[in-house]
């Protein structure tokens, strides 16, 4: 009898029918280590015929935007890119299936469950909600501040969903809790 046991990879099995990825074009060396300097974001995705299609997203971004990019699947249908560009600068984006894709800014945050997205609203000068892919804003009137970006490069509230999907809004660079709000896309 041997004594190596073949148990079940506790790893989720690859879904390839629909992925995201980074591919890197250019490397750097630095300090005796490779690292990518270019590249694009890879979307490829099975069709209801069985033709995979692939889409190049995110070319050229150059190798500051490069080395400050993340991917997480939040879902079978959906995935979360984040760029980077710099202190106080850096862009958020929604990608799922087919040309389904939803740009936001720097400040945002997102609840899978209930599939809802806030963002701060520059112009409007306070936070709006929407649901994955959808272009129809809630706004948060409690956070609006006609004096924003006065002075600094930051909103004056940190808005962010809790566990529940409930919003929860703070004074920015403060945990103090200014107001909890219900989750603005479950009505």
């Amino acid at each position: 009898m041997s004594s190596t046991s073949w148990a079940k990879s506790t790893e989720p099995e690859f879904d390839n029918s629909f992925y995201i990825s980074k591919i890197c074009t250019a490397y750097i060396t630095q300090n005796d280590a490779e690292y990518c300097d270019d590249g694009y974001i890879l979307k490829s995705e099975t069709l209801a015929n069985g033709q995979t299609k692939e889409t190049v997203l995110m070319d050229e971004i150059g190798a500051y935007g490069w080395n400050h990019i993340s991917i997480n699947k939040i879902d079978t249908e959906t995935y979360h890119v984040y760029v980077g560009c710099g202190t106080s600068c850096g862009a958020n984006m929604l990608f799922g299936r087919d040309s389904k894709e939803q740009d936001f800014g720097l400040y945002f945050d997102r609840h899978a469950n209930s599939q809802c997205t806030i963002e701060y609203d520059n112009e409007k000068k306070q936070w709006v909600a929407r649901r994955f892919f959808s272009n129809k804003e809630s706004l948060l009137p409690s956070t609006y501040d006609p004096d924003a970006f006065a002075f600094a490069a930051y909103p004056k509230y940190r808005v962010e969903f809790d566990q529940k999907g409930r919003l929860i809004v703070k004074e920015n660079f403060s945990d103090e809790v200014i107001q909890t709000l219900p989750n603005p896309c479950d009505h």
